[in-house]
């Protein structure tokens, strides 16, 4: 009997051996990494930045070769400080650089290199920082690309994240398996947050319009928010790079609200993990993105059924938001907030904008709201009429944005998301608002567009025309890459500037306007206005640039143009690579009688017409001002009568005997060009139609009838 039970016991101690052999082995089986070898998948790390024109054209190119390699690219957003650039139109009101990819960065680039770079270049990026240096221009991704992915990798790599909805807790857990040895014996495991759907500004926009939202409002993916793995940029070492070995690490990290104010959306993030022989040689990689459970998922569908005002005169608005539920969820209450802000979105940066215009340009003015409650089911609607918003609401002409969106989406559930994309739940619609019977007199100076805007300036060249120059802009200090301090008129450090040279868009022939709120002409229609120009082609031997005035008294339905002139160079560049910058001495004065428009109130617009190449042409010291309230000299005192005119016009004026004139029709050709020696010009020869008389920079139009 004893001899009995010891041999069962023996039998017991056998198999629990063999089970405990069974369940190690088990226990060190992958889950979801492959044994088998497999290729490498090509890791692009795109390095950008929302200021950089140039990359755009970087998505653009990694669109194509995500739809040609699928499962085998992956493409990461790495934004960061553009190389040695810095913008005086630096917009640093969204930051979605990371200190761990500022320093991958600048390992990639070699900051030699990219000074000077050919324009197939100017989007750089790492494909698994398999080259010398690692960045190569985006031209050259595809063939990278197509090598790295014929290739054998030593080492396969699975990720798998799970997110607590409530804490906002990630887990990510990562397996890898070596199917070859490591040629070093210490490799680094990565792991990066990517978050998509950010919609903010991107210089450039418009060489990718996939991505475009709403003017310059752009849609950013694969951007990295966070690496997750302990040792920074380059991640957490492994040590076991042998044939065979094998292991799977976990990782927790709470997530915040936000990182550097940009919302952090635990709806639209996705986690990527590779593997590197050390800092360089990106093995291979694996993306999983962040499943949102569907008892936690609403679908709200926002429409912007307000009936908006079609001319540029402000009026009553009706803000009216239709609200679909798209989702299987009964949604029992939400709030819904309609707003008007003045952030355009441009190229400017906020702090320059601040000192530029004063900080009501980035705030929220007017904003109203309402919260639905009630039982909307699946498929029903509801539309939501908010509080009216009057011209006692809107303080001043200006550019504006506006907005509605959701918050605060409740169900049976105490916890929600919205998932809809970006588009579906949020909608903007940009407009200008001018005011009537603004102002009679006003002057444009550039030196403090705050108190012009009161005034009823504005750079409207996003809303009036979509074919316009993007490259008009409002310069104060300085200008252009090397940062050359600019001159403007009347010894001032501020105008308009027109870019036009084709370098990163067509502006060949589109306007960039300036545009005044309605004048009050019924005190004094006795008006002139004036302005000062310079422009450079710099031996680009393009057409020159013209310069229009157009008037409006429908509220910009129709626009009748009283002057158009073909700018004369006023100078060069010192240096090829240099913008123009004008002495204040070099600026040509234009001077136009408005008497016989000014006979009721009308709204003003100047724009400045790039020909097919150029340098850049400045507009500064804009002024409307009335001729009773001053004394006439030669410069104001253009008194060219009758108007029309059938045979001949009389200068008033001895001052400009012997001076030479020219007499240009509409299109801008020179029609006449002679000497004044009586002060009476012969019309009697000119077709029918509107005409500019130039005699001593002074512009005057006259009709020929």
């Amino acid at each position: 009997m004893e001899y009995k039970i010891n041999k069962i016991h023996l039998l017991i101690i056998y198999i629990f051996a063999v089970l405990l052999y069974i369940g190690t082995i088990y226990a060190q089986t992958p889950k979801w990494v492959s044994t088998e070898v497999q290729n490498r998948v090509a890791v692009l790390e795109e390095f950008t930045d929302i200021n950089w024109v140039y990359s755009t054209r970087g998505d653009k190119e990694t669109s194509r070769i995500s739809k040609m390699y699928k499962d085998q690219f992956i493409n990461i957003k790495i934004h960061a400080v553009p190389w040695s650039y810095d913008y005086i139109y630096r917009n640093k009101e969204i930051d979605l650089s990371t200190d761990e990819g500022n320093t991958i960065e600048n390992t990639a680039l070699i900051y030699d290199d990219v000074q000077f770079l050919h324009e197939e270049d100017l989007a750089p990026g790492s494909i698994n920082r398999s080259t010398e240096p690692w960045w190569q221009g985006h031209a050259k991704w595809m063939n990278t690309v197509a090598e790295i992915v014929k290739q054998s990798s030593i080492v396969n790599i699975y990720v798998k994240p799970e997110i607590n909805f409530e804490t906002r807790e990630l887990t990510v857990e990562v397996e890898y398996y070596y199917t070859d040895n490591s040629p070093v014996s210490k490799n680094y495991l990565t792991v990066m947050l990517l978050q998509n759907e950010i919609i903010c500004y991107q210089a450039g926009w418009n060489h990718n319009q996939e991505n475009v939202i709403n003017d310059t409002l752009y849609r950013h993916n694969h951007t990295l928010r966070k690496i997750i793995t302990p040792g920074g940029a380059w991640g957490d070492t492994i040590t076991n790079t042998k044939k065979g070995s094998y292991e799977c690490r976990k990782y927790k990290v709470t997530l915040p609200d936000s990182i550097k104010d940009v919302p952090l959306d635990l709806t639209n993030l996705e986690v990527i993990a590779f593997i590197a022989e050390n800092k360089a040689n990106i093995y291979t990689g694996h993306k999983a993105v962040i499943e949102v459970p569907e008892d936690i998922k609403t679908d709200l569908a926002l429409e912007d059924i307000t009936e908006y005002y079609n001319t540029l005169k402000f009026e009553t608005i009706h803000p009216k938001i239709k609200v679909t539920n798209n989702s299987d969820l009964p949604i029992t209450k939400f709030n819904i907030e309609y707003t008007l802000s003045n952030n355009q979105n441009t190229q400017f940066n906020k702090d320059f904008f601040s000192k530029f215009y004063g900080k009501k340009i980035f705030d929220t003015f007017i904003s109203k709201s309402d919260t639905y409650s009630g039982i909307l089911n699946k498929g029903e609607s509801v539309t939501i009429e908010l509080p009216e918003i009057t011209r006692a609401d809107f303080k001043a002409s200006a550019y504006y944005i506006a907005q509605a969106s959701f918050s605060n989406i409740y169900s049976d559930k105490l916890f929600l998301l919205d998932t809809n994309p970006t588009n579906n739940t949020t909608k903007t619609a940009t407009k200008i608002g001018l005011i009537d019977t603004l102002f009679s007199e006003t002057e444009i100076t550039f030196e403090n567009p705050d108190t012009s805007s009161n005034n009823g300036f504005l750079p409207a060249h996003t809303v009036l025309d979509k074919s316009i120059n993007p490259f008009f802009s409002l310069v104060q200090g300085t200008i252009g890459d090397l940062q050359q301090e600019l001159n403007g008129a009347k010894n001032s450090k501020a105008a308009a500037v027109f870019y036009l040279d084709n370098e990163y868009f067509d502006v060949s022939f589109k306007p960039g306007y300036i545009v005044f709120g309605e004048i009050d002409c019924k005190g004094n229609p006795n008006k002139i206005l004036s302005y000062y120009y310079a422009y450079s082609d710099y031996t680009m031997n393009g057409t020159r640039p013209k310069i229009i005035v157009e008037i409006s008294k429908d509220w910009g339905k129709t626009w009748q143009k009283i002057s158009e002139i073909l700018c004369e160079e006023t100078g060069k560049a010192e240096k090829f690579e240099l913008r123009y910058i004008p002495t204040s001495e070099e600026y040509k004065l234009v001077q136009i009688n408005l008497y016989d428009y000014a006979k009721e109130n009308f709204i003003i617009r100047i724009g400045g017409v790039p020909g097919t190449y150029g340098d850049v042409l400045y507009i500064d010291e804009i002024s409307i001002r009335n001729t009773s309230n001053e004394s006439i000299d030669e410069n104001t005192n253009l008194l060219c009568y009758p108007n029309p005119a059938t045979d001949i016009i009389y200068i008033n004026n001895n001052n400009l005997l012997d001076k030479e004139y020219e007499i240009y029709d509409m299109s801008g050709k020179l029609i006449i060009k002679d000497i004044n020696n009586t002060n009476e010009i012969n019309i009697g020869n000119l077709s029918t139609g509107t005409y500019s008389l130039k005699i001593k920079d002074i512009i005057f139009n006259f009709i020929k009838e």
